[in-house]
């Protein structure tokens, strides 16, 4: 009967073997793992590309819609009504006037919205914060006709302004006390005030003047300077001391109709 026994308690102490083996071969992985610093960092490399796989097959987050683009706005304001549009209202607009004008600054918000670095000029006429660099604040809720601005801070005002022009769509006028608004039309309000538009404007103007000077036989510029460049080249060629070589520009000039 023992030999029965002992052939049957034979299997349990292989297993303790066998788990004793196992722990005994990773006891091992990890010990050469952590006692070479190139194993370290192969192991660093593998878990950092293994992490990019999985957050590659993630789903993009999918951002919130923009918000929607407001209407156009053609219209005067007086003070106190510009001061209702420092974008805290529901639709957020927000609006700035710079030199009598007042300018739509909402796609500009997080500069001249709430919270922004510029949210003092929200809702009021800028041009004198802009002109003496003074944004801490605005001073009298009373329209300010700048009479006391001096050339350098009336300069600087203007070079503001012109930022503005190109950068946000011009809304109306900035009305003084007892000025009556404008009654715009419908065709103004669809047409932006951006530099590309004033640039095709002038190019047009000059094209045209340029149409009609060629009509009325004066020389055009082009033609002028060719005509100056052929004088001085006869004037200089010859040898040496014959004319005078250099254009007189007076002469040159197109003379005003």
């Amino acid at each position: 009967m023992s030999g029965p026994e002992t052939v049957a308690s034979a299997p349990p102490m292989m297993d303790d073997q066998t788990a004793d083996g196992s722990g005994s071969l990773l006891y091992d992985i990890v010990y050469d793992i952590i006692s070479s610093p190139v194993n370290l960092a192969l192991v660093g490399i593998i878990s950092f590309l293994l992490y990019k796989i999985s957050k590659s097959r993630q789903p993009p987050a999918t951002l919130p819609p923009p918000p929607p683009e407001l209407p156009r706005l053609r219209r005067d304001f007086t003070v106190a009504e510009l001061k209702h549009y420092d974008g805290t209202q529901p639709d957020g607009r927000v609006l700035t006037a710079v030199n009598g004008n007042v300018y739509d600054v909402t796609k500009g918000k997080a500069f001249y919205g709430p919270g922004g670095p510029y949210a003092v000029f929200g809702g009021r006429d800028a041009s004198r914060g802009l002109a003496t660099f003074q944004i801490t604040s605005m001073g009298s809720d009373e329209y300010d006709d700048l009479s006391d601005l001096n050339s350098h801070e009336m300069e600087s005002m203007r070079e503001w302004e012109m930022q503005f022009k190109e950068k946000y769509y011009l809304v109306g006028r900035l009305l003084k006390p007892g000025e009556k608004p404008t009654n715009y039309s419908d065709e103004d309000e669809d047409t932006p005030t951006d530099s590309s538009d004033v640039r095709k404007r002038t190019a047009a103007a000059a094209k045209a003047a340029e149409g009609s000077t060629a009509s009325t036989g004066a020389p055009s510029s082009h033609e002028a300077e060719k005509k100056s460049t052929d004088s001085v080249k006869e004037g200089g060629g010859g040898g040496g001391g014959g004319g005078d070589a250099t254009p007189k520009p007076e002469a040159d000039k197109p003379k005003a109709e």
